[in-house]
């Protein structure tokens, strides 16, 4: 059985899990449970990189190259599960 998170491409993926894992372990284990997330979770998702994206910036506010590649993670994970993919 696939889960949300095979369907974000693996780069992302991997920096989505390890964000999750530090986080907020217990969305983590729900979206490898489940083949659709939920808003709640996807919101889940975005404050738990958008947390962690605030951590990584450096002069002037410019995220970092780790900075980048959250936002990008983001991204990914929410061009792969956009509001009318989610479940109800």
């Amino acid at each position: 059985m696939s889960n949300v998170l095979d369907a974000v491409p693996e780069n992302f993926r991997v920096v989505v899990e390890n964000v999750l894992s530090k986080r907020n372990p217990e969305l983590l284990a729900a979206l490898r449970s489940q083949d659709k997330p939920t808003e709640d979770q996807q919101l889940g998702v975005i404050d738990a990189l958008a947390d962690e994206f605030s951590e990584h910036l450096g002069p002037g506010q410019e995220p970092t190259e780790q900075g980048k590649l959250i936002d990008n993670a983001l991204g990914a994970f929410l061009t792969t599960w956009p509001n009318e993919k989610l479940a109800g």
